[in-house]
Protein backbone atom coordinates (compact mmCIF):
# COMPACT_ATOMS: atom_id res chain seq x y z
CA UNK A 1 0.00 0.00 0.00
CA UNK A 2 1.35 3.62 -0.73
CA UNK A 3 2.95 5.57 1.93
CA UNK A 4 -0.15 8.32 3.10
CA UNK A 5 -0.55 11.01 5.40
CA UNK A 6 -3.27 10.72 7.22
CA UNK A 7 -5.09 13.28 8.96
CA UNK A 8 -5.15 14.54 12.64
CA UNK A 9 -8.39 13.64 14.40
CA UNK A 10 -11.06 10.94 15.31
CA UNK A 11 -14.71 12.73 15.34
CA UNK A 12 -17.15 10.93 12.56
CA UNK A 13 -18.42 13.43 9.68
CA UNK A 14 -22.24 12.68 8.37
CA UNK A 15 -21.45 13.26 4.12
CA UNK A 16 -23.83 13.64 1.23
CA UNK A 17 -21.78 12.55 -1.30
CA UNK A 18 -24.11 13.01 -4.32
CA UNK A 19 -23.85 16.86 -3.95
CA UNK A 20 -21.06 17.53 -1.67
CA UNK A 21 -17.51 19.32 -3.51
CA UNK A 22 -13.87 19.30 -2.22
CA UNK A 23 -12.63 22.12 -0.22
CA UNK A 24 -11.62 25.01 -1.25
CA UNK A 25 -9.04 27.66 0.29
CA UNK A 26 -9.27 31.11 -0.75
CA UNK A 27 -6.87 32.36 2.15
CA UNK A 28 -5.42 32.38 5.84
CA UNK A 29 -4.99 34.48 8.40
CA UNK A 30 -1.96 34.78 10.03
CA UNK A 31 -0.62 34.50 6.09
CA UNK A 32 2.56 33.23 8.73
CA UNK A 33 3.63 30.56 11.80
CA UNK A 34 6.37 30.99 14.30
CA UNK A 35 8.67 28.57 14.87
CA UNK A 36 9.18 27.18 18.28
CA UNK A 37 4.93 27.92 19.43
CA UNK A 38 2.01 27.62 19.14
CA UNK A 39 -0.16 29.58 16.04
CA UNK A 40 -3.76 29.55 15.28
CA UNK A 41 -4.22 29.92 11.63
CA UNK A 42 -7.82 30.67 10.11
CA UNK A 43 -8.84 28.81 6.67
CA UNK A 44 -11.42 30.99 4.60
CA UNK A 45 -12.90 29.56 1.74
CA UNK A 46 -15.41 27.31 0.35
CA UNK A 47 -17.05 23.52 1.38
CA UNK A 48 -14.88 23.61 4.68
CA UNK A 49 -16.85 21.88 7.22
CA UNK A 50 -16.34 18.28 8.62
CA UNK A 51 -12.07 19.04 7.66
CA UNK A 52 -10.82 15.47 8.74
CA UNK A 53 -7.11 17.05 8.76
CA UNK A 54 -4.46 19.39 7.25
CA UNK A 55 -1.38 18.18 5.15
CA UNK A 56 1.89 20.18 5.67
CA UNK A 57 4.58 19.95 3.06
CA UNK A 58 7.01 20.95 6.22
CA UNK A 59 7.82 19.29 9.71
CA UNK A 60 4.45 20.40 12.07
CA UNK A 61 2.21 19.07 14.33
CA UNK A 62 -1.64 20.24 13.02
CA UNK A 63 -4.43 20.10 15.25
CA UNK A 64 -8.35 21.47 14.65
CA UNK A 65 -9.34 24.66 16.88
CA UNK A 66 -12.45 23.73 18.18
CA UNK A 67 -12.96 28.08 19.07
CA UNK A 68 -13.11 28.75 15.10
CA UNK A 69 -15.98 26.50 14.41
CA UNK A 70 -17.66 25.45 17.18
CA UNK A 71 -20.14 22.84 15.28
CA UNK A 72 -18.03 22.12 12.75
CA UNK A 73 -20.52 22.86 9.99
CA UNK A 74 -19.52 26.54 8.88
CA UNK A 75 -18.57 25.83 5.20
CA UNK A 76 -16.62 29.15 4.96
CA UNK A 77 -14.65 28.92 7.69
CA UNK A 78 -11.98 26.08 9.72
CA UNK A 79 -9.01 26.64 12.47
CA UNK A 80 -5.98 25.03 12.63
CA UNK A 81 -3.31 25.07 15.50
CA UNK A 82 -0.02 24.68 14.06
CA UNK A 83 2.70 23.84 16.51
CA UNK A 84 6.53 23.99 15.01
CA UNK A 85 10.50 23.41 15.57
CA UNK A 86 11.85 25.93 17.11
CA UNK A 87 14.65 26.61 15.05
CA UNK A 88 12.74 26.55 11.56
CA UNK A 89 14.68 28.97 9.64
CA UNK A 90 12.29 32.12 7.66
CA UNK A 91 11.05 30.23 4.81
CA UNK A 92 7.77 29.05 3.05
CA UNK A 93 5.93 25.86 2.71
CA UNK A 94 2.46 24.40 1.59
CA UNK A 95 -0.43 22.87 2.85
CA UNK A 96 -3.85 21.18 1.53
CA UNK A 97 -7.05 20.95 3.65
CA UNK A 98 -8.47 17.09 3.39
CA UNK A 99 -12.25 16.46 4.44
CA UNK A 100 -14.24 13.49 3.17
CA UNK A 101 -15.23 15.56 -0.13
CA UNK A 102 -11.48 15.55 -1.34
CA UNK A 103 -8.20 17.85 -1.07
CA UNK A 104 -8.01 21.50 -1.58
CA UNK A 105 -5.55 22.75 -3.94
CA UNK A 106 -2.33 23.48 -2.57
CA UNK A 107 -2.25 26.68 -0.19
CA UNK A 108 1.23 28.59 0.31
CA UNK A 109 2.37 29.51 4.11
CA UNK A 110 5.11 31.44 5.67
CA UNK A 111 7.06 30.67 8.43
CA UNK A 112 8.47 33.90 10.15
CA UNK A 113 9.62 34.62 13.87
CA UNK A 114 8.19 38.21 13.65
CA UNK A 115 5.57 39.18 15.58
CA UNK A 116 2.15 39.59 13.44
CA UNK A 117 -0.26 42.46 13.18
CA UNK A 118 -3.27 42.76 10.95
CA UNK A 119 -3.35 45.49 8.71
CA UNK A 120 -7.12 47.49 10.38
CA UNK A 121 -8.45 48.40 6.76
CA UNK A 122 -9.16 52.15 7.56
CA UNK A 123 -5.48 53.59 6.62
CA UNK A 124 -6.82 54.41 3.27
CA UNK A 125 -4.87 57.72 3.19
CA UNK A 126 -2.00 59.23 4.68
CA UNK A 127 -3.62 60.73 7.52
CA UNK A 128 -5.09 57.61 8.89
CA UNK A 129 -1.75 55.60 8.26
CA UNK A 130 -1.62 52.59 11.07
CA UNK A 131 0.76 52.72 13.13
CA UNK A 132 4.13 50.06 13.43
CA UNK A 133 6.34 48.84 16.23
CA UNK A 134 9.18 47.36 14.30
CA UNK A 135 9.88 44.75 13.84
CA UNK A 136 6.66 43.31 12.60
CA UNK A 137 5.03 41.99 9.69
CA UNK A 138 1.68 42.85 8.58
CA UNK A 139 -1.01 40.81 6.98
CA UNK A 140 -3.78 42.49 5.00
CA UNK A 141 -4.93 42.64 1.63
CA UNK A 142 -5.41 45.75 -1.10
CA UNK A 143 -8.55 47.22 -1.84
CA UNK A 144 -9.26 47.93 -5.94
CA UNK A 145 -7.87 52.11 -6.45
CA UNK A 146 -6.59 52.16 -2.85
CA UNK A 147 -3.78 52.23 -1.07
CA UNK A 148 -2.60 51.01 2.04
CA UNK A 149 -0.74 53.78 4.49
CA UNK A 150 1.75 52.74 7.35
CA UNK A 151 3.72 55.15 9.95
CA UNK A 152 6.72 54.02 11.63
CA UNK A 153 9.66 56.06 14.00
CA UNK A 154 12.86 55.32 12.54
CA UNK A 155 16.85 56.44 13.47
CA UNK A 156 19.27 58.18 12.31
CA UNK A 157 21.72 56.11 10.50
CA UNK A 158 19.17 52.89 10.98
CA UNK A 159 18.63 50.52 7.79
CA UNK A 160 14.86 49.25 7.51
CA UNK A 161 14.25 46.05 5.28
CA UNK A 162 10.37 46.67 3.96
CA UNK A 163 9.72 43.37 1.75
CA UNK A 164 6.28 42.87 0.54
CA UNK A 165 5.55 39.05 0.51
CA UNK A 166 2.69 38.60 -1.75
CA UNK A 167 3.06 36.94 -4.90
CA UNK A 168 5.77 34.33 -3.32
CA UNK A 169 2.39 33.26 -1.15
CA UNK A 170 0.55 32.86 -4.19
CA UNK A 171 -1.54 35.79 -3.83
CA UNK A 172 -3.11 37.88 -7.01
CA UNK A 173 -1.48 40.95 -5.35
CA UNK A 174 1.42 42.58 -8.03
CA UNK A 175 2.73 44.99 -5.08
CA UNK A 176 3.76 48.57 -5.36
CA UNK A 177 5.48 50.15 -2.56
CA UNK A 178 6.48 53.53 -1.84
CA UNK A 179 8.48 54.66 1.15
CA UNK A 180 7.65 58.36 1.91
CA UNK A 181 8.84 61.31 4.49
CA UNK A 182 6.45 63.35 6.54
CA UNK A 183 5.50 65.37 4.22
CA UNK A 184 4.58 62.84 1.78
CA UNK A 185 7.59 63.13 -0.35
CA UNK A 186 8.82 59.85 -1.91
CA UNK A 187 12.44 58.32 -0.74
CA UNK A 188 12.16 54.90 -2.67
CA UNK A 189 10.18 53.15 -4.73
CA UNK A 190 9.65 49.67 -5.37
CA UNK A 191 8.12 47.46 -8.15
CA UNK A 192 9.46 43.95 -9.33
CA UNK A 193 12.01 43.68 -7.14
CA UNK A 194 14.96 41.18 -8.69
CA UNK A 195 15.13 38.25 -6.86
CA UNK A 196 11.47 38.75 -5.79
CA UNK A 197 9.44 38.08 -8.45
CA UNK A 198 7.19 40.60 -8.84
CA UNK A 199 6.93 41.58 -5.27
CA UNK A 200 8.29 44.63 -3.68
CA UNK A 201 11.26 45.16 -1.53
CA UNK A 202 12.84 48.48 -0.15
CA UNK A 203 16.00 48.62 2.05
CA UNK A 204 16.70 52.15 3.21
CA UNK A 205 18.95 53.86 5.79
CA UNK A 206 17.52 56.31 7.40
CA UNK A 207 19.72 60.30 6.76
CA UNK A 208 17.95 61.84 10.09
CA UNK A 209 15.63 60.41 12.95
CA UNK A 210 11.38 60.80 12.03
CA UNK A 211 8.87 59.85 11.02
CA UNK A 212 8.27 57.83 7.89
CA UNK A 213 5.35 56.55 6.20
CA UNK A 214 4.71 53.48 3.63
CA UNK A 215 2.13 53.14 0.63
CA UNK A 216 1.31 49.53 -0.34
CA UNK A 217 -1.60 49.17 -3.56
CA UNK A 218 -1.49 46.68 -6.04
CA UNK A 219 0.37 48.43 -9.59
CA UNK A 220 -2.29 47.46 -11.70
CA UNK A 221 -5.23 49.35 -9.13
CA UNK A 222 -6.62 45.98 -8.80
CA UNK A 223 -7.88 44.15 -5.14
CA UNK A 224 -10.31 41.92 -3.31
CA UNK A 225 -9.79 39.65 -0.86
CA UNK A 226 -7.24 37.49 -3.03
CA UNK A 227 -4.99 40.13 -2.91
CA UNK A 228 -3.48 39.85 -0.09
CA UNK A 229 0.19 40.45 1.62
CA UNK A 230 2.87 40.00 4.12
CA UNK A 231 4.77 43.37 4.42
CA UNK A 232 7.62 42.52 6.50
CA UNK A 233 9.18 45.60 8.27
CA UNK A 234 12.70 46.33 10.48
CA UNK A 235 16.07 46.12 10.43
CA UNK A 236 16.50 42.39 8.66
CA UNK A 237 18.96 41.06 6.93
CA UNK A 238 18.63 40.97 3.50
CA UNK A 239 18.58 37.40 2.33
CA UNK A 240 16.36 35.32 -0.31
CA UNK A 241 13.48 33.33 1.43
CA UNK A 242 13.64 30.40 0.70
CA UNK A 243 11.05 27.60 0.22
CA UNK A 244 11.40 24.25 2.45
CA UNK A 245 12.03 20.58 1.18
CA UNK A 246 9.25 18.68 1.08
CA UNK A 247 9.04 15.81 3.57
CA UNK A 248 8.25 12.40 2.24
CA UNK A 249 9.32 12.87 -1.18
CA UNK A 250 10.50 8.87 -1.23
CA UNK A 251 7.95 7.85 -3.32
CA UNK A 252 9.42 10.44 -5.98
CA UNK A 253 11.57 8.28 -8.51
CA UNK A 254 14.84 10.43 -9.89
CA UNK A 255 18.10 10.52 -11.31
CA UNK A 256 20.81 10.41 -9.58
CA UNK A 257 21.84 13.69 -7.82
CA UNK A 258 24.82 15.51 -9.70
CA UNK A 259 28.13 16.11 -7.31
CA UNK A 260 28.12 19.43 -6.38
CA UNK A 261 31.26 21.67 -6.16
CA UNK A 262 31.62 25.03 -4.96
CA UNK A 263 33.70 27.59 -5.92
CA UNK A 264 37.12 27.78 -4.67
CA UNK A 265 37.97 31.51 -4.05
CA UNK A 266 40.09 32.95 -5.95
CA UNK A 267 38.89 31.92 -8.93
CA UNK A 268 38.73 35.07 -10.82
CA UNK A 269 40.77 34.40 -13.61
CA UNK A 270 41.15 31.50 -15.91
CA UNK A 271 45.03 30.53 -14.33
CA UNK A 272 42.88 30.07 -11.01
CA UNK A 273 39.99 28.53 -12.22
CA UNK A 274 38.34 25.63 -9.76
CA UNK A 275 38.74 22.32 -11.49
CA UNK A 276 35.32 20.22 -11.67
CA UNK A 277 34.11 16.81 -13.03
CA UNK A 278 31.59 16.38 -15.91
CA UNK A 279 29.20 15.81 -14.76
CA UNK A 280 28.97 18.45 -11.66
CA UNK A 281 26.65 20.82 -10.24
CA UNK A 282 28.20 24.28 -9.41
CA UNK A 283 27.55 26.38 -6.65
CA UNK A 284 28.52 30.16 -6.50
CA UNK A 285 28.19 33.27 -5.71
CA UNK A 286 28.91 37.28 -6.93
CA UNK A 287 30.23 38.36 -3.93
CA UNK A 288 31.31 42.29 -5.07
CA UNK A 289 30.26 44.34 -8.44
CA UNK A 290 32.40 42.74 -11.34
CA UNK A 291 33.33 39.40 -9.80
CA UNK A 292 33.83 36.48 -12.10
CA UNK A 293 34.41 33.33 -11.55
CA UNK A 294 35.91 30.62 -13.96
CA UNK A 295 35.90 26.61 -13.47
CA UNK A 296 38.01 24.29 -15.68
CA UNK A 297 36.92 20.53 -16.94
CA UNK A 298 37.76 18.17 -19.71
CA UNK A 299 35.80 17.21 -22.78
CA UNK A 300 36.52 14.17 -25.08
CA UNK A 301 36.41 14.53 -28.75
CA UNK A 302 32.91 14.54 -29.79
CA UNK A 303 31.36 15.10 -26.78
CA UNK A 304 28.46 17.15 -26.16
CA UNK A 305 27.33 19.08 -22.95
CA UNK A 306 24.72 21.22 -21.47
CA UNK A 307 26.05 23.89 -19.31
CA UNK A 308 22.16 25.95 -17.42
CA UNK A 309 22.23 28.30 -14.91
CA UNK A 310 19.95 28.90 -12.25
CA UNK A 311 19.33 32.33 -10.75
CA UNK A 312 15.85 33.80 -10.62
CA UNK A 313 14.01 30.49 -9.72
CA UNK A 314 16.44 30.23 -6.73
CA UNK A 315 15.03 33.97 -5.71
CA UNK A 316 18.75 35.33 -6.91
CA UNK A 317 18.23 38.28 -7.97
CA UNK A 318 21.07 38.41 -10.48
CA UNK A 319 20.96 37.09 -14.38
CA UNK A 320 23.75 35.06 -15.13
CA UNK A 321 26.12 35.40 -18.18
CA UNK A 322 28.49 32.24 -19.30
CA UNK A 323 31.29 31.96 -21.50
CA UNK A 324 33.04 28.64 -22.83
CA UNK A 325 37.40 29.36 -23.47
CA UNK A 326 39.63 26.75 -25.14
CA UNK A 327 42.82 26.03 -23.57
CA UNK A 328 44.24 28.69 -24.93
CA UNK A 329 42.31 31.67 -23.71
CA UNK A 330 40.17 31.96 -26.68
CA UNK A 331 36.29 31.97 -26.69
CA UNK A 332 34.73 29.06 -27.78
CA UNK A 333 30.70 29.59 -27.22
CA UNK A 334 28.94 32.00 -25.39
CA UNK A 335 25.45 31.76 -23.55
CA UNK A 336 22.52 33.72 -26.18
CA UNK A 337 21.15 35.93 -22.85
CA UNK A 338 18.16 36.96 -24.87
CA UNK A 339 17.03 33.10 -24.60
CA UNK A 340 13.86 31.85 -22.24
CA UNK A 341 15.98 30.18 -19.80
CA UNK A 342 18.14 31.70 -17.19
CA UNK A 343 21.05 31.01 -19.39
CA UNK A 344 22.54 28.15 -20.79
CA UNK A 345 24.94 26.33 -23.78
CA UNK A 346 25.07 23.31 -25.81
CA UNK A 347 27.97 22.38 -27.75
CA UNK A 348 30.06 19.44 -29.32
CA UNK A 349 33.40 19.85 -28.84
CA UNK A 350 35.42 19.00 -31.91
CA UNK A 351 38.96 18.30 -29.92
CA UNK A 352 39.71 16.81 -26.62
CA UNK A 353 41.19 18.81 -24.28
CA UNK A 354 41.11 21.26 -21.35
CA UNK A 355 37.86 24.56 -21.42
CA UNK A 356 37.21 26.54 -18.98
CA UNK A 357 33.68 27.96 -18.17
CA UNK A 358 33.83 32.01 -17.13
CA UNK A 359 30.31 33.14 -15.11
CA UNK A 360 29.74 36.58 -13.97
CA UNK A 361 26.63 38.37 -13.30
CA UNK A 362 25.17 40.09 -16.39
CA UNK A 363 25.22 43.70 -14.98
CA UNK A 364 28.24 43.20 -13.37
CA UNK A 365 26.49 43.58 -10.28
CA UNK A 366 27.60 41.87 -6.64
CA UNK A 367 26.48 41.16 -3.28
CA UNK A 368 26.27 37.75 -0.89
CA UNK A 369 22.32 37.86 -2.03
CA UNK A 370 23.63 36.91 -6.06
CA UNK A 371 23.79 33.35 -5.93
CA UNK A 372 24.03 30.85 -8.85
CA UNK A 373 24.23 27.38 -9.79
CA UNK A 374 25.40 25.67 -13.07
CA UNK A 375 24.68 22.25 -14.17
CA UNK A 376 27.44 20.70 -16.48
CA UNK A 377 26.32 17.26 -17.90
CA UNK A 378 25.81 15.01 -20.92
CA UNK A 379 23.55 16.02 -23.57
CA UNK A 380 22.01 12.73 -24.01
CA UNK A 381 18.63 11.25 -25.58
CA UNK A 382 15.84 11.16 -23.08
CA UNK A 383 12.46 12.49 -22.20
CA UNK A 384 10.22 14.60 -20.19
CA UNK A 385 7.02 14.30 -18.88
CA UNK A 386 4.10 16.76 -17.63
CA UNK A 387 0.70 16.63 -16.12
CA UNK A 388 -1.71 19.42 -16.15
CA UNK A 389 -2.88 19.16 -12.39
CA UNK A 390 -1.47 19.15 -9.30
CA UNK A 391 -4.75 17.23 -7.29
CA UNK A 392 -6.97 14.85 -7.89
CA UNK A 393 -10.00 12.99 -5.70
CA UNK A 394 -11.59 9.45 -5.76
CA UNK A 395 -13.64 7.11 -3.42
CA UNK A 396 -12.52 4.01 -2.04
CA UNK A 397 -12.76 1.66 -5.67
CA UNK A 398 -13.16 4.18 -7.89
CA UNK A 399 -11.04 5.90 -10.28
CA UNK A 400 -9.84 8.57 -11.70
CA UNK A 401 -8.19 9.92 -15.26
CA UNK A 402 -5.06 11.99 -16.26
CA UNK A 403 -3.79 13.25 -19.36
CA UNK A 404 0.33 12.53 -19.35
CA UNK A 405 2.20 14.12 -21.61
CA UNK A 406 5.78 13.35 -23.17
CA UNK A 407 8.56 15.50 -24.79
CA UNK A 408 11.07 14.10 -26.83
CA UNK A 409 15.34 14.32 -27.35
CA UNK A 410 16.15 11.63 -29.90
CA UNK A 411 14.54 9.26 -28.47
CA UNK A 412 10.93 7.72 -30.32
CA UNK A 413 10.21 4.40 -28.32
CA UNK A 414 7.48 3.62 -25.84
CA UNK A 415 7.34 4.89 -22.13
CA UNK A 416 5.44 3.17 -19.59
CA UNK A 417 3.84 4.74 -16.49
CA UNK A 418 3.94 4.21 -12.92
CA UNK A 419 2.98 4.92 -9.85
CA UNK A 420 5.90 4.26 -7.18
CA UNK A 421 4.50 2.40 -4.07
CA UNK A 422 1.30 2.19 -5.28
CA UNK A 423 1.89 -0.87 -8.01
CA UNK A 424 0.49 -3.65 -5.95
CA UNK A 425 -2.69 -1.92 -4.63
CA UNK A 426 -3.49 0.54 -7.89
CA UNK A 427 -4.65 -0.61 -10.84
CA UNK A 428 -3.05 0.89 -14.15
CA UNK A 429 -4.28 0.78 -17.45
CA UNK A 430 -3.38 2.95 -20.67
CA UNK A 431 0.04 3.68 -19.04
CA UNK A 432 2.16 3.24 -22.21
CA UNK A 433 3.30 6.13 -24.38
CA UNK A 434 3.61 3.94 -27.10
CA UNK A 435 5.85 5.92 -29.25
CA UNK A 436 6.14 9.91 -30.85
CA UNK A 437 3.29 10.20 -33.22
CA UNK A 438 0.73 10.93 -30.04
CA UNK A 439 3.49 11.42 -27.34
CA UNK A 440 0.52 11.71 -24.62
CA UNK A 441 -1.46 8.95 -22.96
CA UNK A 442 -5.07 9.29 -20.57
CA UNK A 443 -3.94 7.22 -17.51
CA UNK A 444 -6.90 5.42 -15.88
CA UNK A 445 -6.01 4.89 -12.32
CA UNK A 446 -8.61 2.17 -10.38
CA UNK A 447 -8.27 3.04 -6.57
CA UNK A 448 -8.16 -0.05 -3.81
CA UNK A 449 -11.67 -0.82 -1.55
CA UNK A 450 -9.94 -0.63 1.51
CA UNK A 451 -8.88 3.36 1.75
CA UNK A 452 -11.14 5.67 4.09
CA UNK A 453 -12.93 8.87 3.00
CA UNK A 454 -11.07 11.72 4.62
CA UNK A 455 -7.82 9.93 4.03
CA UNK A 456 -4.65 11.98 1.83
CA UNK A 457 -1.62 10.94 0.14
CA UNK A 458 0.61 12.13 -2.55
CA UNK A 459 1.53 10.52 -5.82
CA UNK A 460 3.75 10.46 -8.82
CA UNK A 461 4.07 9.64 -11.90
CA UNK A 462 6.90 7.99 -13.30
CA UNK A 463 7.63 6.94 -16.72
CA UNK A 464 10.42 4.62 -17.62
CA UNK A 465 12.32 3.31 -20.91
CA UNK A 466 15.37 1.66 -22.25
CA UNK A 467 17.27 3.91 -24.10
CA UNK A 468 20.46 2.17 -25.80
CA UNK A 469 21.87 0.11 -23.46
CA UNK A 470 20.19 1.83 -19.99
CA UNK A 471 16.78 2.30 -18.31
CA UNK A 472 16.13 6.21 -18.00
CA UNK A 473 13.48 7.43 -15.99
CA UNK A 474 11.88 10.87 -15.31
CA UNK A 475 8.93 11.63 -12.86
CA UNK A 476 6.35 13.81 -14.51
CA UNK A 477 6.32 17.53 -13.80
CA UNK A 478 3.51 19.46 -12.19
CA UNK A 479 4.59 22.18 -14.05
CA UNK A 480 1.76 23.64 -15.52
CA UNK A 481 -0.82 22.96 -12.95
CA UNK A 482 1.48 25.27 -10.54
CA UNK A 483 1.76 28.20 -12.92
CA UNK A 484 -1.94 27.80 -13.32
CA UNK A 485 -2.61 27.83 -9.71
CA UNK A 486 0.24 30.49 -8.74
CA UNK A 487 -0.04 32.90 -11.90
CA UNK A 488 2.05 35.56 -10.34
CA UNK A 489 5.36 33.09 -9.97
CA UNK A 490 6.93 33.38 -12.84
CA UNK A 491 9.22 30.18 -11.36
CA UNK A 492 6.78 28.69 -9.44
CA UNK A 493 8.60 25.97 -6.27
CA UNK A 494 10.59 23.40 -7.71
CA UNK A 495 9.66 21.40 -4.33
CA UNK A 496 6.80 21.16 -5.27
CA UNK A 497 7.36 19.96 -8.86
CA UNK A 498 6.22 16.09 -9.24
CA UNK A 499 3.41 15.88 -6.25
CA UNK A 500 -0.08 15.41 -7.12
CA UNK A 501 -2.47 15.30 -4.41
CA UNK A 502 -5.17 12.32 -4.21
CA UNK A 503 -7.56 12.93 -1.69
CA UNK A 504 -10.17 10.07 -0.20
CA UNK A 505 -13.93 11.61 -0.79
CA UNK A 506 -17.00 9.24 -0.11
CA UNK A 507 -19.26 7.37 -1.98
CA UNK A 508 -22.38 7.83 -2.82
CA UNK A 509 -23.17 4.93 -0.42
CA UNK A 510 -20.55 6.40 2.25
CA UNK A 511 -22.57 8.10 5.20
CA UNK A 512 -19.82 8.18 7.78
CA UNK A 513 -15.92 8.11 7.97
CA UNK A 514 -13.98 6.01 10.81
CA UNK A 515 -11.06 7.46 13.13
CA UNK A 516 -8.03 8.07 11.29
CA UNK A 517 -4.76 8.08 12.21
CA UNK A 518 -2.91 10.93 13.89
CA UNK A 519 0.10 12.45 11.74
CA UNK A 520 2.30 12.28 14.87
CA UNK A 521 5.13 15.70 15.86
CA UNK A 522 8.54 15.87 14.94
CA UNK A 523 10.64 15.52 17.78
Amino acid sequence: MIRSILSAFTFAFVANAATAQAPSVNYTTPAAVAPGKETTVTFFGGNLAGATGLWTSFPCQTTRAPEIDNNRTNTGKVGFHFTLLKHVPVSIGAMRLVNTNGISSLRLLMIDNLPSVIATGKNRVMQTAQGLKLPVAIDGNCDELNSDYFQFEARKGQRVLIDVVAARLGSALDPLLRLLDSRGCELAYADDTPGAGVDARISYKFPAAGRYFLELRDSRYQGGLKHRYRMRVGDLPLTTISFLPVESRDMLTSAKPLKETSEIEPNDTAAMATKISVPSSLKGQFAKPKDRDFYEFTAQKGQRLVIAGKTRSLGSPCDLFMRVYKADGSQLVEANVNGPDEGSITNTFAEAGTYRLMVEELNLQGGPELQYRVEVKPYEPRFALSVETEKVDAAPGGSFEMKVTAVRREFDGPITLSLPGAESSFVLTNNIIIDAKTNATQLHVTLPLELKPGQFTNLSIVGQAKIGDATFSATASTMPALRKLFPQMPYPPEELDGLIGLGIKASAKSTETKPVETKPAEK
